[in-house]
């Protein structure tokens, strides 16, 4: 591992501007998902939330082919959070950065090459490895032979910090993201702090200690 830690970031929510593009996928499933409702999916892990609506109408062939050829693209659009380009390449001079996302690795991946950004970041842990973002977390901590005070996970939910909490990971929390501030209220104790932009977040790195 090169430097001081291991920093993991979530993609969407912290890297990506994406919760609108979000809902309106699901909402192609479920055409009567509120807004708030959509939120507090993440609450716990997001795949175990969707899992527990009912069956979509939509074919799974129709799904993927409308991943394929809209979805992944028009992601691919969205902006970037201002700001969060310096945060990356301060942080990976003197750490080692890599990505644990629901997302799939190929579509992080270009995302972030279309942004100047893929060179910073030595790995990305995506959906094809798991859905499950602690079974992704032990994988990391193992492939880079690194113990949990060494690591900073730095996301956007709630689910994602207790995913984090259950390997003895620390979380970092932005709140410009998918949940805002108060979704964090029960859970304080487990995180080291609050961004509410993305620049802030190199306050919070460079005094910790983990």
């Amino acid at each position: 591992m090169k430097g001081d830690k291991l920093i993991i970031f979530d993609f969407d929510g912290v890297i990506v501007d994406s919760w609108e593009h979000s809902y309106k996928r699901n909402t192609r499933d479920w055409p009567d998902l509120k807004p708030h409702d959509h939120k507090k999916f993440f609450m716990g892990n997001i795949y175990e939330a969707l899992a527990m609506l009912p069956a979509s109408t939509i074919s799974s062939e129709e799904t993927e082919k409308w991943l394929n050829e809209e979805y992944y693209p028009t992601k691919q659009k969205l902006p970037i959070f201002e700001g969060i380009q310096n945060v990356v390449r301060k942080l990976a001079d003197k750490n080692t950065l890599i990505v644990n996302t629901s997302a799939t690795s190929f579509s992080t991946k270009e995302y972030l090459t279309n942004a100047g950004l893929i060179d910073f970041f030595d790995t990305i842990y995506g959906l094809e490895i798991s859905k499950d973002k602690i079974q992704k977390f032990n994988q990391i901590l193992k492939d880079f032979n690194v113990k949990p005070e060494d690591c900073i996970f730095i996301t956007d939910t709630v689910g994602d910090v207790l995913e984090a909490e259950h390997c003895s990971i620390k979380s970092l929390v932005v709140t410009y993201g998918y949940q805002s501030r108060e979704y964090f209220e029960s859970i304080k104790t487990e995180i080291i702090g609050f961004a509410d932009k993305p620049l802030e977040i190199l306050n919070f790195i460079d005094h910790s200690r983990v």
